[in-house]
């Protein structure tokens, strides 16, 4: 299934603040593990009915990766800086491994910091990506199956990320070249269990308190972050806030957190996942893990 610009509005790809990325053939690409062990599904979907942790990428429906999320945050920084073409998702199916799908990258842009990515003095880098085409497979290829066909055994070992080398890459995408493109059947069950999320908890991402699914029409808020003009008073009510509250930075860092505070509305929320935007006011700077407030 290939990206098709036609119609998308005026902030998705190609138009700013999108840049085309410069894939180069000769640079590696990744392998990497998405969530998925959703029982209600019968297509290996990331799992949208996660208790606590609502799963939004890899998100197929606008063929973007980090654009709503905050997952490998470093897996989308090294592809950016490094012009790899591919980003080859596995996930555990039926109790075992397997390659679902791909994405071959289109577009990059560079997001706002966010103070969960503080480390070490700084914030790190936040790209988000679109892929220019993807592919997702039904039933999925099990590792063993891409080893016996590829000859390429270090997919057998345990991994969350890996670089394969061009010619694997070649080996890889010959696989799905023998198979029949799904991506409509995944996008199709993506929507159903939304649809099963609103009906039992009003959302269709309760621990968003997410109403609507994802379209390009519906993430302008994701692309943007912040409006034109609120990028300085945002600035102020962050700085503020750090001190008042006595904020450690060291301490913002997400992992296994799963109570956030946000800075700019006061808004407490449950995820066991960092989200980029509050869902009381849409902030994307000042979501911080509580354990982080002092005052």
């Amino acid at each position: 299934m290939r990206y098709e610009p036609d119609g998308a509005p005026d902030y998705a790809p190609p138009n700013d603040p999108w840049e085309e990325h410069q894939a180069s053939d000769n640079a590696k690409s990744y392998l990497t593990l998405y969530y998925c062990e959703d029982e209600i599904s019968k297509y290996p979907v990331r799992e949208v009915t996660k208790v606590n942790d609502n799963k939004s990428d890899p998100n197929l429906e606008t063929m973007s990766y980090g654009l709503c999320s905050t997952c490998t945050r470093d897996i989308r920084s090294g592809l950016v800086k490094n012009n790899r073409p591919y980003i080859f998702f596995c996930t555990n199916y039926k109790g075992e491994r397997h390659l679902a799908g791909y994405y071959h990258i289109g577009w990059y842009s560079l997001g706002p910091p966010l103070l969960t990515n503080y480390r070490n003095g700084s914030i790190r880098d936040d790209y988000r990506l679109v892929a220019d085409e993807m592919k997702w497979l039904y039933p999925p290829i099990s590792f063993d199956t891409v080893a016996d066909e590829t000859g390429f055994g270090g997919i057998l070992s345990g991994f969350r990320k890996k670089l394969v080398s061009p010619e694997t890459t070649d080996a890889l995408l010959s696989l799905f070249e023998e198979r029949e493109d799904c991506s409509q059947q995944y996008l199709n069950e993506i929507r159903r269990l939304e649809l099963v999320n609103k009906r039992y908890h009003e959302y269709r991402y309760p621990t968003w308190e997410r109403e609507a699914g994802f379209s390009w029409g519906s993430v302008q808020n994701y692309v943007e972050m912040m409006q034109s003009g609120e990028e300085e008073d945002t600035k102020e009510i962050l700085e503020t806030k750090v001190e008042e509250m006595d904020v450690d930075l060291s301490l913002v860092a997400s992992e296994s957190v799963s109570d956030w505070y946000c800075l700019i509305c006061d808004h407490e929320f449950e995820n066991e996942a960092p989200l980029k935007l509050c869902p009381n006011c849409d902030n994307g700077g000042g979501i911080i893990p509580e354990r982080a407030i002092n005052a």
